[in-house]
C-alpha cells in the first residue's frame, strides 16, 4: 500500500463519524436529566372509572357515540371548576380559569394546571334523557412547551 493508500481507510472513518454526528439534532432526545423528554408525543387517551371528585351532576365527554355507550371517557368535569383529561396515559386534574357562553347552544371553558392549558367548545345538542343532553364540540390542549392538540368530542352532561 502506498502511503496515499493507508491513508484512505482512516479518512473515509472519519468523514463517516463526523456525517453521522453532524447529521444527528437535538429533535427526538431524551434529556433524563433535568426529566425533560423533547418531542414526547401530546396524546389523550380513555378512561372508565370516575375519579373521587366527580359526584353528582358532570359532564362526560368520549371520542365518539360508540365510546360514550361503551363508558370510554377522553374528559369529565363536575359542572363547576375541577376537570379532569387522560394524557399520555394519566389521569390529569384541571380547574376552570374562564367560562363564556358564546350564544343559547355554544360555550367557550378554559382551564389550567401547571403543565398543561385547555380549551374546551361545546356545542349543544338534544336532550337524550330525563336530566342529561347530548354535547359536541372541540378540546384543545397545549402542554408547556407550546405543543398542542385538538380532538373532537361526543358526550353528555347532566344530573
Amino acid at each position: 500500500m502506498t502511503p496515499k493508500n493507508k491513508f484512505l481507510p482512516t479518512f473515509v472513518t472519519v468523514i463517516v463519524l463526523i456525517f453521522l454526528f453532524a447529521c444527528s439534532s437535538k429533535k427526538g432526545v431524551t434529556r433524563i436529566d433535568n426529566l425533560t423528554i423533547e418531542n414526547q408525543v401530546l396524546a389523550i387517551d380513555t378512561f372508565s372509572a370516575f375519579p373521587p371528585e366527580i359526584d353528582g351532576c358532570s359532564c362526560y365527554f368520549s371520542n365518539n357515540a360508540l365510546e360514550l355507550k361503551k363508558g370510554q371517557y377522553i374528559y369529565i368535569d363536575d359542572y363547576a371548576q375541577t376537570s379532569f383529561l387522560k394524557i399520555n396515559g394519566i389521569l390529569t386534574k384541571f380547574t376552570q380559569i374562564d367560562f363564556k357562553e358564546i350564544d343559547s347552544l355554544k360555550r367557550i371553558a378554559k382551564y389550567k394546571n401547571d403543565n398543561y392549558k385547555m380549551i374546551i367548545q361545546t356545542k349543544d345538542g338534544i336532550q337524550n334523557g330525563d336530566e342529561t343532553w347530548l354535547k359536541t364540540g372541540t378540546i384543545k390542549l397545549t402542554d408547556e412547551n407550546g405543543k398542542t392538540i385538538t380532538t373532537t368530542f361526543y358526550g353528555e352532561c347532566g344530573c
